[in-house]
């Protein structure tokens, strides 16, 4: 996505080390290698234009409106096409998500294989939290290459597409980024051409959403973009839930000479129920009292499944108590310059803000004995019922401001040295990024209820206030990085990257500097012009305070934010290797993918034997991908995907360790990691029967996936199927109706420690209808 409103002081505030304007890196490198003008041909993130004798091409050429797949990657960085890229890319389009019905970037990667979702909750925000290849990537999320740390929710109205970058990412995309990065690419005004859509979609749920996407060359050099999108809704198969949304994204770039300027400015504005599902099996449910189902009995080959006693509908939070609101804010200056001799330098200059409140209900069956605190022997619990299920639903609250101002700049081109060709990049990020919180007062309480029947209009005991923001948590990067693809002839060629970071991290208590080195490379063989073999390492490291005020358990063993416990430990560290085949057939319309994979992770943060936080641990995921994407033919269309993975925890330290040293290995050793399928699958498929009927149709399938590392609480494996039809009424005219989850499945997103399991929606009919002029 992109980006509105100009700049708040707010984020300008100690910002010094960022280059005024961001250009003078650029002044510097144009005087040092500008030259006269030359006809040639570069890529960059428009559309194609004319610029007296240069044209300035977008990465993706407009692909990912009209296409399953895309050519070459939005990043400078990648300094090959993609068919030539050493790694497992996965690229969602425009036309798909506009195809599946998907808003939000939720609903994109809840149907991308390899990828699956993970809960917020109180200490840890509610917001988008993938897992890519069996790693948390929630502070792996860029927009437009920049990283927004924020955890929040992402709307689609304004992406052109996401792209998934697999494998440890740490030359590519800086800290973090163990099985991957995400990056939202957004939609930019078009030199040359000039359009209009309007869209109204009436669906399930009282849902009604307007969108508009134009586009306009003004002549002179000069083009301009416009995305409006509103959205009044509730959840499909879901009782008292919202979902409203409003948003307006803004591009304007002007061409002269061969450089080019643009500004994009986003915002967006959520309003929602948040909802934390229903709760899960465990050993306080007595079956005996709900006709005997069980639901799990608490063991790694039957483990607590999410207890199905109600209708799908039910909410088991409260209407009057729970809200959510999300707001994110965004503006990017962008400027680019061809130089003579295949030299192009690019810059942007970016800010990136979100902001949430949000209150909402835990839900978790209530237990006979309670403990009344930490080390406190339990008691008995005044809310216990010997003749009923019933359920809690704790208070969980959160209020987080995030802010990041970065400027990126890099310098790209190809030379040749004797007979190798050098396609390269070069360039340096620095960023500020700044987390504020907020501290509730009070706790609005709802009384327990039946968990067969669970009533979300119960009264509501007390209030909530917010304090001001406090101490914001602050990390600063400074980054310098090479990529340099070496071809040496027809048929092989080595893609080399180094990246060097300095990462400061500061809580206003503690404070931790690192310098990581990473790097990746990967060497690929091309048997035939249309297909490439290729083999690749890669590496990847995740500094204690990662995503500082992002998650709980600072002092936690395992947390990645930043603890005394942690403090003062070096950075994690992750290796990669994978083996891989990237072809494209029905004359160079289909991609087909495969690769094999190992990431692993020797110096996991864990408690050794005396209970200290210590780099000892040691996890792995292994496994395979297959994919497809583009064209069968003309009339057929085709994404498809499947991913298993083998995500396991190898050794978790110790457990009960003390002064004495008497800890004892942790029963975990051996599990699986939590949040992560094995086995994933995506298909999605359309066919034009003629000039005005498509249909299309996809089904998702994702394995079970445990939710905690004891293996003991889990989600099942489930199946989802979409249908859709679209009807050309005019030339101008569509309509299109979506059905996902065609046979209304009880689906699981994600959980949080176990105790609850998010539902997605359930069946959900549309009727869209879009008008282009």
């Amino acid at each position: 996505m992109t980006p509105p409103n100009s700049i708040p002081p707010a984020a300008q505030d100690k910002t010094g080390f960022v280059p005024s304007l961001g250009l003078l890196p650029a002044v510097v490198i144009s005087a040092a290698v500008a030259g006269p003008a030359a006809a040639q041909t570069t890529q960059t993130t428009q559309e194609p234009i004319v610029l007296e004798t240069i044209e300035i091409t977008s990465q993706t050429d407009g692909e990912a409106a009209t296409d399953y797949r895309v050519t070459s990657g939005s990043s400078p960085k990648m300094t090959a096409p993609l068919v030539d890229t050493p790694k497992t890319v996965t690229v969602i389009t425009q036309r798909q998500m506009e195809e599946r019905n998907a808003t939000s970037v939720v609903e994109v990667l809840r149907t991308t294989p390899g990828i699956t979702l993970g809960s917020g909750e109180g200490g840890t925000p509610m917001g988008d939290r993938p897992f890519v290849r069996g790693y948390q990537a929630a502070t792996d999320m860029m927009i437009d290459g920049i990283r927004n740390l924020g955890r929040t929710s992402q709307e689609a109205f304004a992406t052109e597409s996401v792209e998934v970058v697999k494998g440890p990412g740490g030359a590519y995309s800086g800290r973090g980024a163990t099985g991957g990065s995400i990056n939202l690419v957004s939609k930019q005004a078009r030199q040359g051409e000039t359009f209009h859509e309007l869209s109204e979609t009436l669906g399930s749920a009282d849902h009604t959403r307007l969108t508009y996407d134009g586009n306009v060359d003004f002549g002179d050099g000069w083009a301009g973009r416009l995305n409006l999108m509103w959205q009044d809704s509730g959840v499909a198969g879901r009782d008292v839930l919202q979902d409203d949304r409003e948003g307006i994204a803004a591009s304007v770039s002007k061409s002269f000479g061969t450089s080019l300027l643009s500004l994009n400015l986003y915002h967006s504005k959520t309003d929602a129920t948040p909802d934390l599902g229903v709760p899960m099996g465990n050993g306080d449910y007595r079956p005996e009292l709900s006709g005997g189902r069980r639901f799990g009995s608490g063991t790694k080959s039957d483990p607590w499944l999410p207890i199905e006693l109600a209708d799908k509908s039910a909410f088991y939070g409260s209407a009057l108590r729970d809200y959510r609101e999300v707001e994110n804010n965004s503006a990017m200056l962008k400027f680019e310059h061809e130089f003579s001799n295949n030299f192009k330098l690019h810059s942007t200059l970016a800010w990136i803000g979100s902001e949430q409140e949000y209150i909402m209900s835990r839900p978790s069956v209530v237990a006979e004995m309670v403990s009344p605190g930490r080390g406190q022997p339990p008691e008995p619990n005044p809310n216990w019922d010997p003749d009923a299920n019933l359920a809690n639903r704790d208070l969980r609250s959160g209020k987080k401001k995030n802010s990041a101002l970065a400027f990126h700049t890099a310098l790209t081109g190809d030379f040749d040295t004797g007979s190798v060709k050098h396609d390269f990049a070069a360039g340096i990020e620095l960023s500020r990024e700044k987390l504020r919180s907020a501290t509730a007062t009070g706790s609005p309480s709802i009384p327990v209820t039946d968990i067969a029947n669970p009533n979300p209009y119960d009264p509501v005991t007390g209030s909530l206030t917010w304090s001001a923001w406090g101490t914001p948590i602050q990390t600063d990067t400074k980054a310098l990085y090479l990529f340099d693809t070496l071809t040496f002839n027809d048929q092989w060629s080595l893609n080399l990257g180094l990246r060097y970071d300095r990462y400061e991290v500061d809580d206003g208590t503690r404070s931790r500097t690192d310098n990581m080195l990473n790097y990746s490379a990967g060497v690929v063989y091309k048997p035939a012009p249309n297909g490439t073999i290729y083999l690749a390492f890669g590496t990847s490291s995740n500094p204690s305070g990662e995503c500082a005020g992002m998650a709980g358990g600072a002092d936690g063993a395992s947390a990645c934010t930043l603890g005394d416990g942690n403090v003062n430990l070096e950075p994690e560290e992750s290796k990669s290797i994978e083996l891989g085949t990237k072809w494209e057939v029905m004359d160079g319309q289909l991609l087909l993918t495969a690769a094999v994979f190992q990431t692993e992770k020797k110096n996991a943060r864990v408690n050794d034997e005396f209970g200290t936080v210590a780099l000892l641990g040691h996890n792995r995921a292994r496994g395979f991908e297959l994919g497809a994407a583009g064209q069968i033919s003309d009339r057929w269309g085709l994404s498809a995907g499947y991913a298993f993975v083998d995500a396991k925890i190898i050794d978790n330290g110790f457990t009960g360790g003390g002064a004495a040293g008497d800890g004892v290995p942790s029963a975990d050793n051996g599990n699986y990691l939590q949040f992560v399928a094995r086995h994933s699958l995506g298909l999605w498929t359309t066919y034009e029967i003629d000039e005005r009927w498509t249909v299309g149709g996809g089904a998702t399938y994702t394995g079970k996936r445990y939710l905690d590392t004891s293996n003991t609480s889990a989600l099942p494996a489930q199946w989802r199927v979409d249908l859709m039809a679209a009807y050309k009424l005019t030339e101008s005219a569509e309509i299109q109706f979506n059905v996902n989850n065609v046979l209304d499945e009880r689906l699981y997103d994600a959980s949080h420690v176990g105790i609850f399991a998010n539902r997605a929606p359930g069946r959900n009919v549309t009727a869209k209808l879009n008008y282009r002029f």
